[in-house]
């Protein structure tokens, strides 16, 4: 995500060449408490109000870190912020030592030229105004701040691909595709499944498809139902499934995955896996569009696969969250263990059965009810069962079972392995301004 700094100062506190040279030893001080990879633009002094005018006239494709060197600034950095898409405010905390001395002495400097009464009024008037602005002050916050940003560009740049409707059974998912795009700017382009058919059968049983069958089966712990050939029929609707998303410059998607079955044979269990697997898809099935848009929201914030399953509680505080998709890099960049299992509702064609080693932090939530509000909450996978259900079964602690009951928003509960619970908070009931229960 790029940044740029713009200081603004005052003359009634500054001589021009003063704040310049400040101004240079802050974007100094900012510029080393960038992390690893982050992409800072040439910054921008802001000293007058023509030069407010002509910034504001000029292209911006930047997020703006607003640094206010003085009082007498609010109008200009109000100007500013509500012209952007989302800004950084530097704050200063005077005296804690989170700098060297001299760096502390120029923050004092700046304290001084009431730039700390002036930073208060904005972030108050604009937070008020619901204005897109988060503070920063160091290496950690900035790195906080930036992946936010970097999250919130992939949630906008999501694209749906529907194929077929939600499943009739479904009924505690949203359903409407205008709101989507309304409530977080995610668009989306609905087909029937008939140009999936249509493009599954043009995909050829080649030395690809041989190829993937043979690895597949061969690191698979083993292999119960499936044959060959239904393994190489799951693959090439995978394929398929990829020249559908590339044909509508998509990077989601969600299927009718039964209505398929039903009509093809053929299930979606491990396309959806291989898709999940891949960091620039998400996959739901059954058409669940919120199991779909929490996907893509918890990939783009974690950069994680993430796992969508049936919920089954337990009076005693477990969870089991258990489906057919599972992806096989839950954990990591390695595959981890698996069974090549038949769809268990059908029987037919081919599902997974994954384990995860445990104990294993996790975080289980859900965006709901017209994706106006989710649920979130930290768990603890304690087994994989292995119970007449869905391939894939996880067993989670958790805090309370009629908390996390009465709180719920639908069926399908989503994981991602590792604890996220407060960067989901931070970009669910920051920017995309959707509250959590």
């Amino acid at each position: 995500m790029r940044i740029q700094p713009i200081f603004f100062a005052n003359p009634v506190y500054y001589a021009q060449d003063e704040f310049m040279a400040d101004a240079g030893a802050m974007e100094t001080l900012i510029r080393e408490s960038l992390p690893t990879g982050a992409e800072c633009q040439p910054s921008i002094t802001l000293y007058t109000q023509a030069e407010v005018d002509a910034y504001l006239a000029s292209d911006r494709a930047v997020s703006p870190l607003l640094v206010v060197m003085s009082g007498a600034t609010q109008r200009w950095v109000l100007s500013v912020a509500k012209a952007a898409k989302q800004s950084l405010l530097w704050w200063y905390f005077p005296g804690d030592g989170l700098f060297a001395a001299a760096s502390e002495q120029l923050i004092g400097k700046i304290a001084a030229k009431n730039a700390l009464p002036a930073v208060m009024d904005c972030w108050a008037h604009l937070r008020n105004r619901q204005v897109d602005l988060e503070k920063v002050f160091d290496e950690n916050s900035l790195r906080q701040q930036l992946q936010r940003l970097a999250a919130q560009a992939k949630i906008r740049a999501t694209r749906l691909l529907i194929i077929g409707y939600t499943q009739q059974w479904v009924v505690s998912a949203s359903v409407d595709e205008r709101k989507l795009e309304d409530r977080l700017g995610i668009q989306s382009v609905h087909i029937g499944l008939e140009e999936l058919f249509a493009e599954y059968g043009k995909i050829p049983q080649d030395e690809t498809v041989r190829a993937f069958v043979g690895q597949y089966l061969q690191t698979a712990a083993a292999c119960r139902e499936p044959s060959h050939q239904q393994v190489a029929d799951a693959y090439r609707l995978y394929l398929a499934l990829k020249v559908l998303l590339e044909r509508y410059a998509a990077n989601a998607l969600a299927i009718s995955c039964f209505s398929l079955v039903k009509q093809l044979g053929v299930t979606s269990c491990l396309a959806l896996s291989l898709l999940n697997d891949d960091s620039r898809f998400v996959a739901a099935c059954e058409g669940d569009l919120d199991a779909a848009v929490s996907m893509a929201v918890g990939k783009a914030v974690t950069g994680r696969p993430v796992f969508m399953g049936n919920p089954v509680y337990h009076l005693n505080n477990t969870l089991d969250i258990v489906h057919c998709t599972a992806p096989r890099k839950l954990t990591g960049e390695a595959d981890l263990p698996y069974t090549v299992r038949s769809h268990h509702e059908t029987g037919v064609s081919v599902a997974q059965r994954i384990e995860a080693p445990t104990p294993l932090t996790a975080t289980v939530f859900r965006i709901g009810n017209e994706f106006s509000e989710a649920t979130l909450f930290a768990a603890e996978l304690i087994g994989n069962p292995d119970e007449d259900t869905c391939r894939t079964q996880f067993r989670f602690r958790i805090d309370s079972t009629q908390k996390r009951l009465t709180e719920s928003l639908g069926c399908h509960h989503l994981v991602i392995f590792g604890d996220y619970v407060e960067e989901l908070r931070a970009v669910l009931s920051g920017p995309l301004g959707i509250p959590v229960r």
